[in-house]
């Protein structure tokens, strides 16, 4: 069966339809949080074009595959960027298909916006190898994107820890 896939703006009615996908990258996370969280970047209906987002990727029958979130920002070295993260493809036969045509609405949103570069942060599990089969990083090198940094993340005393508010019970052996 020969799929299509469209990008299209994550909707307010879309938002718990999306969730298995953020499951992917983030098991721990509670649904509230991620309501929350896509509520306040695609913001109220009646908004103009906001300088945040959530891009989908959805087949011909609006089944979604992918998703990524963004915010328009202004970068010491290359200005005004596209700042992309939790991207995210999930399909069981094509995963280029997918990852491709959110790399091409990355490329509209950030022309659109007049930004001078895109730069986004891929989750460690999904990445893949540089070079395997249909790996996400593959994808992006193809595109024209390259590595041009590492970034680190250092939680602070919990916050934002989804694992921080499980009880001892709640562990295994009740070792927090």
């Amino acid at each position: 069966m020969d799929e299509s896939f469209i990008a299209k703006p994550l909707g307010q009615r879309q938002i718990d339809q999306a969730y298995p996908l953020v499951r992917a990258i983030f098991p721990d996370l509670p649904v509230e949080q991620w309501r929350a969280f896509a509520a306040a970047l695609i913001g109220p209906v009646d908004t103009p074009a906001t300088p945040t987002g959530i891009m989908t990727v959805q087949n011909a029958r609006g089944y979604l595959h992918g998703l990524f979130s963004y915010a328009i920002a202004e970068h010491l070295r290359h200005g005004r960027i596209l700042a992309v993260e939790n991207f995210v493809v999930l399909d069981l036969f094509d995963m280029t298909g997918p990852a491709e045509t959110l790399l091409r609405s990355m490329d509209r949103l950030a022309r659109g916006h007049g930004c001078t570069a895109i730069h986004t942060s891929l989750p460690e599990l999904l990445a893949g190898e540089a070079g395997s089969r249909g790996s996400l990083l593959s994808c992006f090198h193809q595109d024209g994107h390259r590595t041009e940094t590492l970034r680190l993340c250092k939680a602070m005393d919990g916050a934002n820890d989804n694992r921080a508010h499980r009880s001892q019970a709640e562990t295994p052996l009740g070792i927090p």
